[in-house]
């Protein structure tokens, strides 16, 4: 199994690798992506949604048009469906062994005698250090699974930022609207507020 820091490092190198190449790709197009077309005003677009996330929006965009995305997306998304059914069974067993070393630790603190409680008590704790040898690997093989599972989790959160931020680099280069506009405001309120303060020293 590879280990955690090798396993990150090297998918990290290839979404690097793949973003550089993706920049260079999306070079030539002049198109704005559709998550960024003003159909209505960004106040309103806001207004209308409680949280308006355009890097997934962005991303989204990309994965369609873009196979290797659309491969890493799938297996993904077949990781998280084929870990319930990976795990589900040793879970449930693990599950009825807790359950009863839980109700037996109960029993045992019912018992009145404190020699035969002491005694049982010991008992139920070496089957229960049997148990936790013998669960050993499964355990040990669970925390890689998460371990793995955040690492791909914040893997694939790396990846949408990096292959998204060209996008809206480009966009801050190319749509930045000019400065006439609020110059022109500005000029107005200033005018506003001479015009107001001559009246109020009538």
């Amino acid at each position: 199994m590879m280990p955690t820091k090798l396993f990150k490092s090297a998918i990290l190198l290839v979404i690097l690798a793949s973003c550089n190449n993706n920049r260079a790709q999306q070079q030539p197009q002049q198109a704005i992506p559709k998550a960024l077309e003003e159909k209505s005003s960004s106040y309103e677009l806001v207004s209308k949604r409680s949280y308006d996330d355009l890097v997934e929006r962005l991303y989204s965009e990309l994965v369609s048009k873009d196979s290797e995305l659309k491969k890493l997306e799938g297996k993904i998304d077949e990781l998280n469906e084929s870990r319930t059914d990976s795990t589900e069974s040793f879970q449930k067993f693990h599950g009825k062994n807790q359950s009863f070393f839980s109700a037996a630790e109960t029993h045992v603190a019912g018992i009145k005698d404190s020699l035969i409680r002491e005694k049982i008590k010991n008992l139920v704790a070496g089957q229960l250090t049997k148990y936790n040898s013998r669960i050993a690997t499964q355990q040990q093989l669970l925390a890689q699974i998460e371990t793995n599972q955040m690492a791909i989790s914040d893997l694939h959160t790396v990846l949408k930022i990096v292959r998204t931020l060209p996008i809206i680099d480009k966009y801050q280069r190319e749509q930045l609207p000019k400065a006439t506009s609020l110059q022109g405001y500005l000029k107005h309120q200033e005018a506003t507020i001479i015009l107001a303060d001559s009246l109020s020293k009538k």
